[in-house]
Order: C-alpha cells, then sequence, then structure tokens
C-alpha cells in the first residue's frame, strides 16, 4: 500500500486487480454455473498473466503440505470404505436407540467422531450405508437423517488438523506468515466447542424443523414413525406443501393377468402416485397421451411414481421393471451418484460400453425435475439413487468405475484384497493419526506412511486408486493457495486490514473474533469453504499484525467460520449430497441450519478468546 504526498493512503495497481479478480470469483463461485476448479484454475492462470503470481509460485500449491495431506486422506478413505466397518457400528445404533431423535443423533455424532479424521464428503460417504440401513430397517423419512448427518460431519472436521481441508490451508498460511503452522490438535478446543452447542441446537431444533408435521411430530413423541402413523397421514394433516416430492423414475411394464384389464393411463397414474411420462408400443411412442389411453401389458412405460406407490405395484404384480433381466442370480444393488463421479451429466445410453455391460439401471430416484424420454436419455444429477442389476463382480465394477457409493449390500464374491475388509487397516491408520497428533511426525509424513504400508500390504490398488480420487477438491486447493498468498504480498489484505483498524472496527480481541467468524460464515454459504479461507486468512494476518492479537487466534477464526456452512444447499458437498438425497426445499436450510450457525458459532468464538 502506498501514501501520496499527504501521507493519504492510495491502492496499487496490483492491490486492485488482485482483489477485483477475487471479487469475480466469488461472483462465479456463487451462481455454480462452472464447475469450481475449473473457476479456481482459470483465476490463477489471469492472476499468473496479470503478474500478481510470480511464474515460479503457480504451481507452488502442488507440493504444499495441506495439498499433500488431502491426497493422502482420499487415498486412505478407498481402503476403509469396502471394510463395511461404519455400516455395522451405525447397526449397532439401531439396537441401543429405538426412538428416532435419539437415533438420528447418534448416527450423527458417529459421522462428526469419523470426519475428525478424514475429509467431510468422505465421512459423509462412508455413513451413507448405515444411513441408508437405518431409513430401511427403522422407516425414518429421508429428511429426518441426511441434513443433520451432512451439518455433523462439517462439525466434526473442525476437530483436527486434517478433518477438513481449510484447516490444512490455514495451517500452511500460518507456517509461511510466522515459521510455524498449527499442531495437530490446536482446532480441537473450538471445535469440540463448536459441536457441542451445534449437536445441542439441533437436538432442540430438529422437531420443530424437519419433523415440522403434526403426523411427524407425534411418531416421534411416541417413538415410532411416519411410516408407523398409517400410509398418506402425513399428508393430509401437514399438506403436501411442507416436504419436497421424491419421485422414482422408472421403465416399467404392465404385468399381464386379469389385474391390467381396462387400465388406463389416468387410472394407471392414480396407482403410482405420479405421472406417466411416455408410453411406447410394439416400437412406436403413442401420442399424444390422454387420460382415457388405454394401456396394455407389454408397453414400455416411462413412470415417475412415489416411492411407496411404486413398491407396492411391484410387490403386488401390477407392473414389473421393463429393463429386469430373467436370470434368477442377478443381484441388485443400490448406488448414490456422488459429485466427482464421472457419471454426472451422462445419461443410462452414454455409459461405457464396456463396464456398463450386463448392468441395467432399473430407476432413478432424486427430486422431480421434467424429463418426457426416453429413459436410456435420462441425464443423472448428484445426489440421485440408482437402483443397479447385475451380476456380483460386474456391479462391483461399475460401482467402483463412476465412483458411485453403494447404500444396499449386495452378496458377492469379494473383490479387495485379503485381509482389505478387517480392522488392520484401520489400526495402521489410527496409529498414523496418532503418531501425528503427538507431533512425532508431521501430519503428511505421518500419512504419507500409511499409504506407503498400505500399498505394501497389497489393500491398496495405488493406480486405481489415484483415477478414483476427488481431484476437483485437490485441484480447488492447489489453485487457491497461490491466490490467497497473492493477495497478501500485493499488500491488499494490508490495506483492508488498515481500513478496518483505521476506523475502529475490530480494535479489540473479541470484536476482531467475531466480526471476522461472522464474515466468513456470511460468504461461506455462497462460496466453497477453500475459497472463503483463501480471501480472508491473509486479512486476518494483517489485523493480527497491526493490532498485536493473536494470529493463530484470528486465523482460525476465519478458518473455523467457512467451514460452519449451514445457510444454502450449494455452499458444501456434503449439503448438496444431502439435498439431492432428503428432498429438501431450499428453505430447509436456512430453517434448520440458522440455530445450529448461531450456537456453533457463538461458542467458537468464546473457546478462541478463552484458549488463545
Amino acid at each position: 500500500m502506498r501514501r501520496d504526498a499527504r501521507g493519504n493512503a492510495r491502492v496499487t495497481p496490483d492491490q486492485f486487480l488482485i482483489t477485483v479478480l477475487l471479487l469475480v470469483l466469488l461472483v462465479l463461485f456463487a451462481v455454480d454455473r462452472f464447475r469450481a476448479e475449473t473457476v479456481a484454475i482459470g483465476g490463477l492462470a489471469a492472476a499468473a498473466v496479470l503478474g500478481l503470481v510470480p511464474v515460479s509460485g503457480v504451481f507452488a500449491g502442488l507440493t504444499a503440505p495441506a495439498v499433500v495431506t488431502v491426497i493422502e486422506v482420499l487415498l486412505i478413505v478407498q481402503v476403509l470404505g469396502p471394510t463395511r466397518l461404519f455400516e455395522r457400528l451405525g447397526q449397532s445404533l439401531q439396537s441401543r436407540f429405538h426412538r428416532p431423535l435419539p437415533l438420528i443423533l447418534a448416527l450423527s455424532a458417529l459421522g462428526a467422531c469419523l470426519s475428525t479424521v478424514m475429509n467431510n464428503v468422505a465421512a459423509f460417504s462412508l455413513m451413507l450405508p448405515a444411513a441408508f440401513s437405518l431409513m430401511a430397517r427403522d422407516r425414518i423419512p429421508a429428511r429426518w437423517i441426511f441434513l443433520p448427518l451432512s451439518y455433523a460431519t462439517l462439525l466434526g472436521g473442525l476437530w483436527t488438523l486434517i478433518g477438513t481441508p481449510p484447516n490444512l490451508m490455514a495451517s500452511t498460511l500460518l507456517q509461511q506468515a510466522t515459521g510455524q503452522g498449527y499442531a495437530f490438535l490446536d482446532f480441537a478446543p473450538a471445535g469440540i466447542a463448536a459441536t457441542i452447542a451445534g449437536f445441542a441446537a439441533m437436538a432442540l431444533w430438529l422437531p420443530f424443523s424437519l419433523f415440522s408435521r403434526r403426523g411427524d411430530q407425534r411418531a416421534v413423541a411416541e417413538g415410532g414413525t411416519e411410516a408407523e402413523a398409517g400410509p398418506g397421514r402425513g399428508e393430509q394433516e401437514g399438506g403436501p406443501e411442507d416436504v419436497a416430492p421424491v419421485y422414482r423414475r422408472v421403465m416399467c411394464e404392465l404385468a399381464p393377468g386379469p389385474s391390467a384389464e381396462g387400465e388406463t393411463a389416468a387410472s394407471l397414474e392414480a396407482r403410482l402416485r405420479g405421472r406417466l411420462r411416455n408410453v411406447v408400443r410394439e416400437g412406436r411412442r403413442l401420442f399424444p397421451l390422454r387420460p382415457d389411453t388405454p394401456v396394455l401389458p407389454g408397453d414400455r412405460l416411462l413412470a415417475e411414481a412415489e416411492p411407496a406407490a411404486l413398491d407396492f405395484c411391484l410387490s403386488a404384480g401390477l407392473v414389473v421393471y421393463a429393463r429386469a433381466g430373467d436370470d434368477r442370480r442377478l443381484q441388485r444393488a443400490g448406488a448414490v451418484v456422488m459429485p466427482h463421479s464421472v457419471a454426472v451429466g451422462s445419461c443410462v445410453a452414454t455409459l461405457h460400453p464396456q463396464i456398463a455391460a450386463g448392468v441395467a439401471i432399473l430407476r432413478v430416484e432424486g427430486e422431480p425435475t421434467r424429463f418426457e424420454g426416453p429413459f436410456e436419455e435420462l441425464p443423472l444429477r448428484v445426489g440421485n439413487l440408482l437402483l443397479l442389476e447385475g451380476a456380483g463382480p460386474a456391479l462391483k465394477a461399475f460401482i467402483g468405475y463412476y465412483d458411485l457409493i453403494e447404500v444396499a449390500t449386495v452378496p458377492s464374491p469379494p473383490v479387495s484384497p485379503p485381509g482389505s475388509g478387517g480392522l488392520l487397516p484401520l489400526l495402521v491408520f489410527g496409529f498414523g493419526v496418532t503418531v501425528s497428533a503427538l507431533g512425532l511426525l508431521p501430519a503428511e509424513i505421518a500419512l504419507g506412511g500409511v499409504v506407503a504400508l498400505f500399498c505394501l500390504a497389497g489393500w491398496l490398488d495405488l493406480r486405481l486408486a489415484l483415477r478414483n480420487l476427488n481431484w476437483s477438491i485437490i485441484m480447488l486447493l492447489v489453485a487457491m493457495l497461490p491466490l490467497g498468498t497473492a493477495l497478501g504480498t500485493t499488500g491488499a489484505a494490508a490495506a483492508i486490514a488498515h481500513a478496518l483498524t483505521g476506523a475502529h472496527v475490530i480494535d479489540s480481541g473479541p470484536m476482531a473474533v467475531f466480526a471476522l467468524l461472522a464474515c466468513a460464515m456470511l460468504i461461506t454459504p455462497f462460496v466453497n469453504n477453500t475459497t472463503t479461507l483463501a480471501i480472508l486468512a491473509p486479512i486476518a494476518l494483517e489485523v493480527a499484525r497491526a493490532t498485536g492479537l493473536s494470529p493463530q487466534m484470528l486465523l482460525m477464526a476465519v478458518t473455523i467460520g467457512s467451514s460452519l456452512d449451514f445457510l444454502t444447499p450449494f455452499g458444501h458437498h456434503n449439503n448438496m449430497l444431502a439435498f439431492s438425497l432428503g428432498s429438501y426445499r431450499f428453505v430447509d436450510f436456512p430453517r434448520f441450519g440458522w440455530p445450529v450457525s448461531l450456537c456453533s458459532g457463538v461458542a467458537a468464538g468464546i473457546a478462541l478468546l478463552l484458549f488463545w
């Protein structure tokens, strides 16, 4: 920051350019029209062309400890996932808790604990089989489960250095500024305080937000579920507007028999509680499709149906899956489309022919979208729940290639190396985490040793694992680290910090902590948490230098605030997945999230002031 002849601060061209560039990136992230990593890499390229990032520093993020550690954690998760340990832990919770609210909170607590030692998305993904098992066995609605689980994994990531990428990124920035980064458990006091307060808010607010229908509240009070209250009761008493509809899109056929006589489009829609999008008879589509159009056995029907109604029609033999095979040896599995899956945007007809050979997608479940068919051209979206049919090995290969998350186990021969399904990999991982927590080795070295042992033991196929990595998270970190550094080296962060301290906006410890925390919490619902930290971290460090406050405290305030993302479905991948899987409305996020944000933010700020 330069000063003119009168001593007034003057913004330099570089400061102006980096500020405008970051604001443009914020807008592009918020509108969500382009992939986040594409926007970040484009911003880094623009910064390099404008001279804001030196050529020698463009690829500095590739060797940053934060990036290396994230890669190692994602590799480790690929070994721990097939063990089904966390699904078994979820099932053990079902035997201990018999009321929906304690069961949901216990499952969320397990997800929070898991998130302390791995990426948030990885922890949420590993808990999905347990969540679907809970839904199937206890008949608990999806909308009761996924939002608390998403919030819990975000809160659990605050505890440790490796719990979430922003924590690692903050440690790297702190080391660049002061010569020493955060220790493994430096985040624990504030993270645990935020988690306890957040869980308390969820426990108190859950019955009044997600359990908003009167039928739901009575079911919780009686220890039952919506399904036990009788079919249709929730809709009649609470109104259909209280919950976003869930539809299963399926290609089915009317089964031959007496029940098929006199069936019309309108009567079948009433049975399915949905819509018939098209009817194909002898290779030709019937158009126009009128309510009185007769439906005959053998017609291929593209239908959107409510899950319970479709299940009833299938079990009663009224309809059958048109794409199902006749071989009774074929198995079925449910799988969720993840944000980093290569299947996103693809349709059934364009899937890899060699990988998809022998695997049929029977139905696609998700939030309603207008689609007239045919079924083979239905695009797959993040959060879609697929019902697959095929031979066991073919199903496993399909799910692995497209990086889906299996949520319904199928009996099939093991495809993992011998021993990879036991507790030994988890013990090795726990040993690496302990070594890092005790400060004996940096996190990237300790976890690197774990990855090396996994490879030597044959538990990890490194070539396949690297192909299946969530590269979007990695490239986002690689690109945003130099941009965050540029905000400091150009003097833009110092200029912003000088303006804030000069105006006495943040001239004391409590004001600085809560102002930076609130600023991060307001930005992160609209952009990803890594970008929020990259923009605010240099400002926090400059505020610390100008006021003499602890840089560890102020940088941690920004870091924690960037992860308290509870107000929108698109600020974090976990919220996006929960939004699709639970079929929430947008308003459900601020309605359920504001008490969690308020309580966890206040608790984290108080803990920072007490411990730092």
